[in-house]
C-alpha cells in the first residue's frame, strides 16, 4: 500500500514574503492562493510545488482559532500530509494505535495527532496533483 508524504504546511506570519523566498531560494512554483472561512479558522493559504510535494504557506487570520493552535504559534511546521489508498481503514488505524482525530468526520483533510506527536494529516491518493489542488482545498482560490 502507498503512503507517501506529499504535502508539508507551515504556519507564517507573512505569506507573500515566505513564497518569494522559497521561489527564488528553492525553485518552488506558486500554483494557486486560497482564503478559506469556516469553523475551523480563517486562513489564507498559498500552494507551491516543486513538481512532487506540496508545500503550503499558511497565515491564519484569527490567531485564537482551533486549527490555528493545533501545532502552536507561528512561524511553525503547522502539519506533514500523506496520501493513503484507504482513508477510513487510516482513520480507524489511527484511532486504534492512540492517535486522536482533530477534523470533523465527513471533513477533508483529515487531521490527526500522533501520540505525544505533532500534527499530521491524511488523505486520498492524487490530493494534491496539480490539476486537483485548486478543487481539493476548501475555500476560494484567489489566484
Amino acid at each position: 500500500m502507498a503512503n507517501f508524504i506529499k504535502h508539508i504546511a507551515m504556519k507564517v506570519d507573512d505569506v507573500e514574503k515566505t513564497r518569494t523566498f522559497y521561489e527564488n531560494v528553492f525553485g518552488y512554483k506558486h500554483v494557486n492562493t486560497v482564503r478559506r472561512k469556516g469553523k475551523n479558522g480563517d486562513h489564507i493559504s498559498v500552494h507551491m510545488t516543486d513538481g512532487y510535494m506540496d508545500l503550503t504557506l499558511i497565515h491564519y487570520e484569527d490567531a485564537d482559532s482551533d486549527e490555528a493552535d493545533f501545532a502552536g504559534p507561528a512561524p511553525c511546521i503547522h502539519h506533514i500530509g500523506m496520501e493513503v489508498d484507504d482513508l477510513d481503514a487510516f482513520i480507524v488505524s489511527i484511532k486504534e494505535q492512540g492517535g486522536e482525530i482533530l477534523t470533523a468526520p465527513g471533513h477533508l483533510p483529515v487531521k490527526f495527532r500522533s501520540p505525544n506527536g505533532p500534527v499530521a494529516e491524511v488523505v486520498p491518493i492524487a490530493r494534491w496533483e496539480k490539476e486537483t489542488l485548486a478543487a481539493g482545498v476548501h475555500g476560494e482560490v484567489l489566484a
